[in-house]
């Protein structure tokens, strides 16, 4: 039986859409080549080439609000990390990190884990996590103009 594209499925995506398209009107200009990536491979700092990069990562979402037949899924309890990379200063991912926040208030998720910026030989990252409630009418989650 193939796998049906779900609402659920969607979300990391949109979320990397929307906050690439956000991030680059807020901060695009100092970081004109800023590298947005649903992609693993951003998860491990030496493979990481281009700088700032700003990784989003869907952890496992959970089930919330089944009925009693269960054919459906109607909402989900939707946990989002954003990693930020950056190989100038800790500030830099202060400021893209914090612009990050911004966008993910404005999603009305809440922050679950505030970033702590290290350093790991001279790449600077901030890691924080996001968590919301999504309905199954709730899939189009990006805010309306």
């Amino acid at each position: 039986m193939a796998v049906a594209d779900t609402w659920y499925s969607k979300i990391e995506s949109t979320i990397l859409t929307y906050l690439d398209y956000e991030l680059s009107s807020r901060v695009g200009a100092p970081y004109p080549d800023m590298n947005c990536t649903t992609s693993s491979q951003a998860e491990s700092i030496p493979d990481i080439t281009v700088f700032p990069t700003l990784y989003v990562h869907d952890l496992e979402p959970i089930e919330i609000g089944g009925d009693l037949e269960g054919y459906s899924v109607n909402a989900i309890r939707s946990s989002i990390e954003i990693q930020v990379f950056s190989n100038e200063s800790e500030n830099h991912c202060k400021e893209i990190m914090t612009s990050a926040i911004q966008v993910m208030k404005a999603l009305r998720y809440r922050v679950t884990m505030f970033p702590n910026p290290r350093t790991n030989n001279k790449v600077y990252y901030a890691i924080a996590r996001f968590t919301r409630v999504i309905g199954s009418g709730d899939s189009d989650i990006v805010p309306q103009e």
